[in-house]
């Protein structure tokens, strides 16, 4: 394995390589199409190929064809093999720390563009399933002007605190020991700059619920709700406070891809559907 952990590690001395896979973890568990990588990065296509071609063979992307698209997915654990192998036998040791543990109660942040409708509905379901274990907050890119109406009486309907829910930048929600981005354009800025060490990032693609129209946009948002009810009630099971920062990380991505996360010992059942007396939710709640 000693040629395979040297070639791992000659590869991210190129620049190039290192943003293909810091792209491609911020998107994990997901994988990425190869014309995304090159548009996101700025590179033509031809120069893109070889250096995925390279890394596809040294183990640090994983390659699925789908028709005719060709997506890459990152495999970052590969890479810490290589490190790992580099520590324990060149440099005796030495630089391995402590592993570092989650703090009782950890800090969570949802992530999305606006902060408008989908992370403020993730901050006010996640403080209540996650009340007593983390401190949640939520941010946007770009915040908007005010939440989304349709998803304030969607959180209202369900007996949600909808009174600190306003849009906020990334400086005002302040440090986080993980994120969560809930978009693509979220993702690709994970890590988010907010301060201290950084923080563990996961990427919970949900639909996002735009047009004009109420009950589309109701119907998408309660779909958003039960996915995130899900998610989060497998994590308060997990209990990630006090829990090594890798067993989260895993936990965090087999969420994301929709598996029950610990050996799916974290199963759960959907939330009750409550009546509700909008015609535009009632109409997403049959649905």
């Amino acid at each position: 394995m000693t040629e395979a952990y040297l070639s791992r590690l000659s590869l991210m001395g190129h620049p190039l390589r290192v943003g293909v896979l810091r792209l491609l973890v911020r998107h994990l568990p997901h994988g990425v199409a190869a014309g995304d990588i090159a548009a996101h990065l700025g590179t033509p296509p031809s120069t893109l190929s070889a250096h995925l071609s390279a890394m596809t063979d040294a183990g640090l992307l994983d390659l699925r064809k789908d028709g005719p698209l060709r997506l890459y997915r990152a495999a970052p654990d590969r890479l810490a093999d290589a490190l790992l192998w580099l520590s324990e036998n060149v440099c005796l040791g030495r630089p391995m720390a402590e592993r570092a543990r989650l703090p009782r109660p950890f800090r969570l942040m949802f992530l999305c563009d606006d902060n408008a409708g989908l992370s403020l509905m993730a901050e006010a379901l996640g403080r209540r399933r996650l009340a007593g274990r983390a401190l949640v907050a939520s941010a946007g890119l770009v915040p908007g002007v005010a939440p989304d109406p349709v998803m304030l009486e969607l959180i209202a309907l369900r007996r949600h605190d909808t009174q600190p829910l306003v849009p906020k930048p990334l400086a005002v929600a302040g440090p986080a020991d993980i994120v969560i981005a809930l978009t693509p354009g979220a993702a690709g800025q994970l890590p988010p700059g907010t301060g201290g060490p950084p923080p563990l990032c996961a990427f919970w693609p949900l639909e996002p619920a735009i047009g004009a129209r109420v009950i589309p946009r109701a119907a998408m948002l309660h779909k958003a709700y039960r996915a995130l009810n899900s998610r989060l009630l497998a994590l308060r099971r997990l209990e990630p406070g006090g829990m090594a920062r890798a067993a989260v990380q895993a936990a965090l991505d087999d969420l994301s891809s929709g598996l029950q996360a610990g050996g799916r010992a974290c199963a759960s059942l959907p939330e009750r559907r409550r009546t509700s007396s909008s015609p535009a939710l009632r109409a997403s709640e049959s649905s």
